[in-house]
């Protein structure tokens, strides 16, 4: 039965991750995200087995059943990516009410990831809308307060972050964006997580921006190192801490 609930909790994931391309695509250009998906070149509204996740890009070859513009295969990617996050989660938590943290968790981030990387936008209606449900749980797991604590660190953190490195570097240092978001994964994560999620980040923000600084490219979207980090940190994160406190004989 495990392979059975993999490939629907896979479809799941992919569904999702679809739906979350339409919206993190939409949004930031004011486009309403009700009615059926269209063709972005000749405006034909798609068949329903063309909106099939992984499946519908497979059976058009990757290209619109219209008018044959090549869709691009980061759709396809970004499909079984979500799909097999949500897998994984499945496998390693099994049916819980974390597997539903996770879950939401992951939707939540990679859609906000998406929008970044498309147009350094983070979509605050998502993560706000992501958020109830988390704090429903953790009213259930009688958690509510930890995390509520949590939530409220790791936003400080950031807000001061953001404050000092505006006023060293007379600009941004931290979108918004990014600081509130924090709030979302606060629930998400215990504060010794969130810190270590946000050190993380921080460290695969500064690899990639080492190597985008050979190009010229300067502005760097941080939400899918974000990503990155409360990903490991969610599920690993005290297996890290615990190996780095016996390497230091503590």
């Amino acid at each position: 039965m495990t392979l059975v609930y993999s490939i629907l909790i896979f479809i799941l994931g992919a569904l999702f991750t679809s739906f979350f391309q339409l919206v993190a695509e939409r949004i930031p250009n004011h486009e309403s995200i009700n009615g059926r998906s269209y063709c972005p070149k000749c405006h034909q509204t798609l068949r329903w087995v063309d909106i099939l996740p992984v499946f519908g890009y497979l059976i058009n070859k990757g290209k619109c059943h219209f008018c044959n513009m090549t869709i691009p295969i980061s759709h396809l990617l970004l499909e079984i990516f979500g799909g097999t996050l949500f897998v994984f989660a499945y496998l390693t938590l099994g049916f819980q009410l974390e597997l539903i943290v996770a879950m939401i968790m992951i939707s939540v981030l990679l859609a906000e990831s998406i929008s970044d990387a498309l147009y350094m936008i983070v979509i605050d209606r998502i993560w706000m809308i992501g958020i109830v449900p988390i704090i429903a749980i953790r009213i259930i797991q009688e958690d509510f307060f930890k995390y509520a604590l949590s939530s409220i660190i790791m936003f400080t953190i950031l807000y001061l972050f953001a404050y000092i490195g505006k006023k060293i570097y007379r600009k941004e240092a931290f979108g918004g964006g990014d600081v509130k978001i924090y709030l979302f994964i606060g629930f998400c994560l215990t504060y010794q997580l969130g810190i270590l999620s946000l050190f993380l980040a921080s460290l695969f923000g500064l690899i990639y921006g080492i190597i985008k600084q050979k190009s010229g490219h300067t502005e760097i979207a941080l939400i899918p190192f974000i990503f990155a980090g409360v990903f490991i940190s969610y599920f690993y994160g005290d297996m890290l801490i615990s190996w780095y406190l016996n390497l230091l004989g503590v």
